[in-house]
């Protein structure tokens, strides 16, 4: 899996409410979370599918 998987999730800088998902190293699973709209890392899939085509399979 790629490197910026193990990242933390990052909700960014704006006030947008953008549900996304995010690979949660801990758990070993792609989870949901909200993104701001801005900032953040490359953490974060509009899918859960995609999520886990990157970083779990």
């Amino acid at each position: 899996r790629p490197d910026f998987c193990e990242l933390p999730a990052e909700t960014g800088l704006c006030k947008a409410y953008i549900r996304s998902f995010h690979y949660n190293l801990a758990a070993q699973q792609c989870l949901q979370f909200i993104y701001g709209g801005c900032g953040g890392n490359a953490n974060r899939f509009k899918t859960i599918d995609e999520c886990r085509r990157t970083c779990v399979g």
